[in-house]
């Protein structure tokens, strides 16, 4: 049946020019029995650099086809308006200056009395072409590298299907392509790692991104045969019809583990030579450097000796003087009470001969316990006890030694029992009370909280007194060291170095918080949760 043909008066169908000069395309009017074109519009003319006024046929426009049409190919262009009622083709073709160009033919037939026209449009198409060239080019050198790259290249799609795999990567695992296109990328990988590929697999899928695959570990691969070997994997991704789709490149490195292997086993029979060759040279200096080291420690262990003699003679001396001066003289008032009446001035010269002693045998006492310290003899009795009754009977027996108008306020929280040993944490106490009290004027407080849970214990103390620098405080818990403003204020500069020893050895640390003038707070906190740990392993 033969296709429907417009029928119009070309002469008054001011619509169709119209409509043909409003297009950009070019656009021609053609009389069927004399291929004649009646009509074309000013894109057709710049299509091919046509004069517009020189008289143009179909025959002139099929002249400028690069290749040209074969008399069965026009009488096809002929039978297919005829089926059709529409012909279509693209061709490149050749404008009349020289110019090359692929255009879109179309062609509709219609009837205007009783004869038949064309009406040919012409679309350039220069732009489509080159980018298909560019496609194919791309294809072309896409084909080239995966069929001819000297390391295994395999696609998958979103589900881990192989959809396309070179021919290196073929005969690196013993296959097909037959066999192992639309297979799981798993039948690559021994069985034993299936699971974790699958949960890794599907998160690259998720956040995918061009990476090495497995970085610091051994990746394995595995032949037709079962044969593993191990492998290096760089992947990468890329969206074809809207699916997530992986490249994997994939390197045989048997041939380099090999390698590594023998080259470490003679770095390792090399090192062990040079370590053997290294000992004996190190046995041999230590031989003859042994007597010099032995007698570089006996010297630096006798200058330190000389040391703190020299500082423990020059601190004795100072410290000593004055609670015998003080003994001295009151021994001589004494002689001079003889009358009842002066009872009560030989009291008060007793107390200071007893507090002058007492003080003697504190000095005495802090040295043999830092000897003790230094000789590792403090052994560490852990029990449990009331915290409570332990600081209130401490602040009665020293409350007696402070100054007039000081005064202890003690606050406690949490459990009252506690793990430690009582008689270094008696001792620790006091000393921080004796130091609270010297070193802070007269009518001041000081506070005393405590605080017990099942895993630690807490001692704080604050004072009101002359504070401690910022440069002292790095130096508070060293052996004979004083404040560079307690000159005047006697001590022997190691009841810290003790409170910090006494407390190290039952797994305490201690803090420091001070301004000068402002006071000065220690806070020791005690692991009772260690303590009873070790007490158990002890036993």
């Amino acid at each position: 049946m033969q296709a429907p043909i417009l029928v119009m008066d070309i002469a008054k169908n001011d619509f169709l020019i119209t409509l043909c000069n409003s297009i950009k395309e070019g656009a021609a009017i053609v009389e069927k029995d004399t291929t004649k074109i009646v009509f074309c519009n000013a894109a057709w003319l710049k299509l091919f650099d046509f004069d517009a006024s020189a008289e143009i046929d179909m025959t002139q426009v099929d002249q400028r086809r690069i290749i040209k049409l074969t008399d069965a190919e026009i009488e096809n262009r002929i039978v297919t308006l005829e089926r059709e009622g529409f012909f279509c083709e693209q061709t490149e073709y050749i404008s009349k200056n020289g110019r090359s160009f692929w255009g879109e033919l179309s062609i509709r037939p219609f009837k205007n009395k009783e004869r038949i026209y064309y009406i040919v449009v012409i679309d350039k198409i220069d732009s489509v072409k080159e980018t298909e060239r560019m496609i194919a080019q791309d294809k072309q050198r896409f084909d080239a590298l995966l069929e001819y790259a000297s390391m295994g290249i395999i696609e998958t799609n979103s589900y881990g299907e192989i959809i396309n795999i070179n021919l290196f990567a073929l005969m690196l695992f013993g296959y097909s392509k037959e066999e192992i296109l639309k297979k799981k990328i798993e039948l690559l990988i021994p069985t034993r790692y299936h699971s974790k590929h699958l949960h890794h697999r599907g998160h690259y899928i998720a956040h995918p991104k061009n990476r090495p695959m497995g970085v610091g570990m051994d990746l394995f691969a595995v032949k037709k045969d079962g044969t593993e070997f191990p492998v290096e994997v760089s992947l990468s991704s890329y969206i074809r019809d809207n699916e997530q789709c992986i490249i994997a490149f994939v390197s045989d490195i048997s041939i380099r583990k090999k390698s590594e292997t023998e080259i470490k086993n003679l770095n390792d029979e090399l090192e062990g030579k040079i370590e053997q060759r290294t000992k004996e040279l190190k046995t041999a200096i230590q031989q003859l450097e042994l007597s010099k080291e032995e007698l570089s420690k006996l010297l630096e262990k006798e200058k330190e000796l000389n040391e703190l003699k020299s500082r423990f003679v020059s601190m004795a001396s100072h410290e000593f003087r004055t609670p015998l001066s003080t003994i001295l003289s009151s021994v001589y008032l004494l002689e001079q009470y003889n009358n009842n009446n002066d009872q009560a001035k030989r009291d008060r010269h007793l107390k200071r001969i007893i507090s002058s002693a007492n003080m003697l045998t504190d000095i005495l006492n802090d040295f043999l316990s830092v000897d003790k310290i230094e000789e590792g003899k403090i052994n560490v009795k852990y029990t449990e006890f009331d915290i409570q009754h332990l600081i209130v009977s401490v602040t009665d027996e020293i409350k007696n030694t402070l100054k007039k108008g000081q005064v202890i306020n003690y606050v406690h929280d949490g459990h009252s029992m506690v793990f430690l040993d009582p008689t270094l944490l008696k001792h620790i106490i006091m000393n921080l009370v004796s130091n609270a009290g010297k070193f802070s004027p007269e009518a001041s407080l000081i506070r005393i909280k405590t605080y017990s849970d099942e895993d630690r214990f807490i001692f704080s103390i604050t004072d009101q007194g002359i504070g401690i620098s910022k440069d002292d405080q790095k130096h508070l818990m060293e052996r004979f060291f004083r404040g560079n403003n307690v000159t005047g204020i006697q001590g022997t500069g190691l009841g810290l170095h003790i409170v910090s020893k006494y407390a190290e050895l039952m797994n305490g640390s201690v803090e420091c918080k001070s301004e000068l003038l402002e006071g000065t707070e220690f806070i020791i906190t005690f692991n009772e949760k260690t303590n009873r740990y070790e007490k158990d392993i002890n036993h």
